[in-house]
């Protein structure tokens, strides 16, 4: 016959054992539209990626922004460098009258938001390098397309401990018990710039990409000791 010790310890041996079979790690999709924290994310990856831009050529001088990127169907890109090459316009009704023969509409800025955010990042850097910002690109000297690589956010989860249990035949549930839980959240951004004379559509600067990122994550351990690590400044805290 056992001991009650005997029996003490396989009862801690079984819960011990039920609860390392209970961990689980798994990776989400991005929610849209995006909460507060991953737009400060993305905020904060694009502004880091901006600051290491350099002057271009010697200020004052005028510069075009074109940003193109993988915003959906309805993106309109600007025409391409090859002279009488059509302009790529998609889901946009056709139109009638003088503006559609124009040869050089103005810059269009893209339909996607976080393509507009991007546009701002790289204007305003320019702008406090001393250059001018202008949005018809027979105006500028320098014509910056910035082709967006990547540009959005990333989420994963890791738990360990007993889940919730919820009771389908009489009404009986557990909450979850947490030993430790941990949500990130990262936010990258790369692109290349490419910059060319804009009456002579050569390169002017050879491209090169840059990059940024940020990251927030939020930890649970021992049930209810709640706490955060991130590189981002003054973000709220997830309660």
């Amino acid at each position: 016959m056992m001991s009650s010790n005997s029996v003490l310890r396989l009862l801690v041996m079984m819960v011990l054992w039920l609860v390392s079979g209970t961990g689980c790690t798994n990776r989400e999709f991005s929610r849209t539209p995006r909460t507060g924290t991953e737009q400060l994310l993305l905020s904060h990856a694009l502004e880091r990626s901006v600051s290491a831009f350099e002057a271009l050529s010697p200020p004052p001088a005028k510069a075009a922004v074109e940003v193109m990127g993988y915003a959906g169907t309805r993106q309109v890109l600007e025409p391409t460098l090859l002279s009488n090459s059509p302009m790529i316009n998609s889901n946009i009704a056709p139109t009638s009258g003088p503006e559609s023969t124009e040869l050089n509409p103005p810059m269009m800025r893209p339909l996607g938001s976080e393509l507009l955010m991007m546009r701002g990042f790289v204007e305003g850097r320019l702008a406090e390098l001393g250059y001018a910002v202008v949005d018809r690109r027979d105006d500028a000297d320098l014509w910056v397309r910035v082709m967006v690589l990547a540009l959005g956010t990333d989420q994963g989860q890791n738990f360990f401990g007993m889940p919730a249990i919820q009771s389908t035949v009489i009404p009986f549930s557990t909450p979850a018990l947490t030993l430790y839980a941990a949500q990130r959240q990262i936010a990258y951004v790369r692109y290349r710039l490419q910059i060319y004379d804009s009456r002579t559509r050569q390169w002017f600067i050879p491209g090169r990409w840059y990059e940024g990122s940020a990251y927030y994550n939020q930890y649970t351990v021992f049930f209810f000791i709640n706490f955060r690590g991130t590189d981002m400044v003054e973000v709220p805290a997830l309660q």
